[in-house]
């Protein structure tokens, strides 16, 4: 077993939402991966965050384990695909936490921030990869200082460490990602890039002027 697999059993835990899971499997619906599900699930807990922005719903997964720390969870979700926001709002609907999510049609890149009434505790990035930069700087201004910026996917399946990427559209998409992980990693911003799931990435949102 290498260490990795080791990692991520010892993250598992009982699913919450199988039939979310098996329509994601069904469908081939991408969804976070569990283990790093788990790790952000823990920083909601230990922060006691309430209010969670998230930039790409899909089917609702990750927005109904947000939803499950506590009663006291909210999130706006952001989605631009259509029959992804319609299955999303069926499950939150189905799970009884209408009250607590507000699913958005819309394309991220075509929002105002200032119509999402913010300030919010987390700000969580699970959209279109090669556009990290651009969500971390229109959406982490609507997060309270103190708050967290949640980037997954960070690792693209290996992707961003490959040398020889004969793809265009791959290696464009490496060389996005990559260059975001690394102007996070070089700015001085609190951060850990963490190798649970497709790699996480917790960036702590500090006063201006601020750096560690």
């Amino acid at each position: 077993m290498e260490i990795f697999e080791y990692i991520e059993r010892m993250n598992s835990g009982p699913e919450l939402f199988p039939d979310v899971l098996s329509y994601a499997r069904e469908y081939k619906v991408p969804i976070m991966d569990f283990d790093a599900l788990q790790v952000m699930k823990h920083y909601i807990h230990l922060t006691g965050a309430e209010r969670i922005l998230e930039i790409g719903t899909a089917i609702g997964y990750s927005a109904l384990h947000m939803l499950s720390v506590s009663d006291a969870v909210e999130v706006v979700t952001i989605e631009k695909d259509g029959d992804s926001h319609r299955v999303a709002k069926d499950f939150f609907e189905a799970y009884g936490v209408t009250g607590r999510v507000d699913p958005v049609l819309q394309d991220a890149k075509e929002i105002d921030p200032e119509t999402l009434k913010g300030p919010f505790d987390i700000l969580f990035i699970d959209a279109s990869k090669g556009n990290n930069e651009y969500f971390f700087e229109n959406f982490s201004p609507l997060i309270k200082d103190g708050g967290l910026i949640i980037v997954d996917n960070i690792l693209l399946r290996g992707l961003v460490v490959e040398e020889e990427t004969h793809s265009r559209n791959r290696r464009r998409m490496k060389e996005k990602v990559d260059a975001f992980n690394k102007r996070i990693a070089a700015s001085g911003m609190l951060s850990s890039f963490l190798p649970v799931g497709d790699g996480l990435l917790i960036i702590s949102k500090q006063e201006e002027g601020k750096n560690a």
